[in-house]
């Protein structure tokens, strides 16, 4: 239940708190002195959008904050699942500010969070029922909504999705593979075309960096031809004055005082082995210029050319080397697919079929789980009409089959009425007045209130179409209801106010140059004399304060 409200330059309200108990709470005032900003302002608090024009004039921000409490076990775990936890007393301090740019912040327990966090648990703390929400019957489409939240068919919903989703997904990848097939000649020809230009083309990871560094040595041919011509002939290539001939004869001379001087032996050893790595040095230097070959120029010819096939092949895949491969691939086992296309085609119907009958299954669980819930809704709804003055007229919930499946199953769900008895119902949308869509909601909310244990439920001008001993049993049906629900109205009826728990009144007052709103809680011969200009309107006489007096006192009693 909501605890407190606080709210700050919001339209003509410049400071306003309110305190709030469990119960029946009316809130009125003469029109025009800020009734409908209380609801905007909650409407704020818990993540609608809303325009900076709500500041008040000649303030840089607007604030609202509410404290919330009073939660379940299950409550708690469905707040927890949002990752929204109550302080050590077990409450939520919701605020939201907007400042003069239109930017808002929110915070839960004076920690920030997303807008998006608060609007998720807000069905978890406060039921607003507007004006809007009685026009949401006038559209059938709004009807499954609500039979399916009587229903807490939840789970079932979500396997119907699942199933739903298997289903179109199966039915996309058929009609893409249709389309495969009906374009099949013209793509198999694309496909054998990709693989014919990349498997005569044998690209190879790391080929193209392995060209180029070549080509960097076949372009400087000439210069690394004479350059290792020289150091070969200079360490092994001439008959006698090389390198290695004159380590050989060095370390024959030493060989021959090896027995005179020991350690002669030993540079001999380090001789050979010198020798034997200048020879080595040699051989690799040689084979630098066999590597260019004896005609460098058509070998760089040869390099650029492939060079050419590679970067055009990157080009017109834009790949490189090693998507190339992986295209090569890719298309080789696509033509592959296409080529045994029958039996594809033929394996995805199978997979469709499958997948519809499962949705199918799964629609027609959904369509039990309405069914049940529909004669269940029926007769409580028609119960609470009958009490709200409308015994004549008859409640119905068509649900029939659709013929298609959809993301809300294979269901249309229709709210029907019919006005007097023997009539035919109809829906609600072509036959409902004002006062009745009023009152019709306000018999649906009651039964899902009892239904679902909502906390706190909040009524903006519930009675409108509606007067005198109507209006009067609504406001009963709100007393009954705020029993086991907190439950705050925005009323102009007499009949209902007089029957509240609390009584808040809403006046707008002039201070100084401006206009501010205040809101207090009345009692006693002030409220006696505010029931009494509901009455009246303009005049109140002392009939009329008499007459509040007994509807406040017979109130008390019911």
């Amino acid at each position: 239940m909501i605890y407190s409200l606080h709210i700050e330059n919001i339209a003509v309200i410049k400071c306003v708190d309110i305190d709030f108990g469990a119960g029946f709470t009316a809130l009125t005032g003469e029109t025009g002195a800020g009734k409908s900003i209380l609801i905007d302002s909650i409407n704020f608090l818990l993540g609608a959008r809303t325009s900076k024009d709500i500041i008040r004039s000649g303030e840089d921000k607007a604030t609202v904050s509410a404290m919330f409490g009073g939660f379940s076990k299950a409550d708690t775990k469905a707040l927890a699942d949002n990752d929204v936890f109550p302080d050590e007393d077990g409450n939520l301090l919701i605020s939201r500010i907007m400042s003069a740019d239109g930017r808002t912040q929110s915070k839960i327990n004076s920690k920030a969070v997303n807008t998006s966090a608060v609007r998720a648990i807000a069905p978890m703390l406060v039921n607003i029922h507007g004006q809007n929400d009685s026009l949401r019957l006038l559209e059938d489409e709004n009807h499954i909504v609500f039979l399916d939240a009587y229903a807490e068919n939840t789970v079932v919903y979500s396997e119907y999705l699942q199933r739903y989703e298997e289903m179109r997904k199966a039915q996309k990848t058929l009609a893409e593979l249709r389309l495969k097939n009906d374009e099949k000649s013209k793509k198999e020809a694309e496909l054998k075309s990709i693989v014919k230009l990349l498997e005569s083309a044998k690209i190879k990871i790391g080929e193209e960096d392995a060209l180029i560094a070549e080509k960097k040595i076949v372009a400087n041919a000439e210069k690394i031809s004479k350059q290792t011509s020289f150091v070969y002939r200079a360490l092994k290539g001439s008959e006698k004055a090389n390198a290695s001939y004159i380590l050989d004869r060095c370390a024959s001379a030493l060989l021959q005082i090896a027995d005179s001087v020991p350690s002669a032996a030993t540079l001999v050893a380090k001789l050979n082995d010198m020798k034997y790595e200048v020879e080595d040095i040699a051989d690799t230097v040689y084979d630098f210029a066999a590597e260019i070959g004896d005609d460098p120029t058509a070998k760089l010819d040869k390099i650029e050319s492939r060079l050419n096939t590679i970067a055009k092949l990157k080009k017109h895949f834009l790949a490189d080397e090693a998507g190339l491969v992986e295209l090569l691939a890719k298309t080789k086992k696509e033509l592959s697919e296409l080529l045994d296309m029958d039996s594809v085609l033929e394996r995805a119907m199978g997979e469709c079929a499958g997948a519809e009958d499962n949705a199918r299954d799964a629609a027609a669980r959904l369509t039990e789980s309405r069914v049940v819930a529909a004669k269940k809704l029926i007769p409580l709804v028609s119960a609470e009409l009958e009490f709200l003055d409308m015994e004549k007229v008859v409640f119905d919930i068509s649900v029939t089959e659709s013929g298609t499946l959809s993301p809300s199953g294979a269901d249309k769900v229709v709210f029907l009425i019919s006005a007097n008895r023997g009539e035919e119902p109809r829906p609600i949308s072509k036959i409902a007045s004002g006062g009745e869509l009023a009152r019709i909601m306000l018999a649906v909310k009651t039964v899902f209130a009892d239904a679902f244990g909502v906390h706190t439920v909040i009524y903006d001008e519930v009675d409108t179409g509606v007067s005198g001993k109507t209006a009067r049993k609504i406001g009963i049906k709100l007393k009954e209801s705020a029993k086991a629900t907190q439950t705050i109205c925005v009323t102009h009826s007499a009949q209902i106010a007089s029957l509240a728990n609390a009584h808040m009144l809403i006046k707008k007052n002039a201070v100084g140059e401006r206009t501010e709103t205040t809101v207090t809680e009345i009692d006693g011969n002030d409220r006696v004399y505010e029931i009494a200009r509901i009455l009246g309107g303009v005049t109140v006489s002392e009939n009329m304060l008499v007459s509040a007096k007994e509807l406040i006192d017979e109130g008390k009693n019911i």
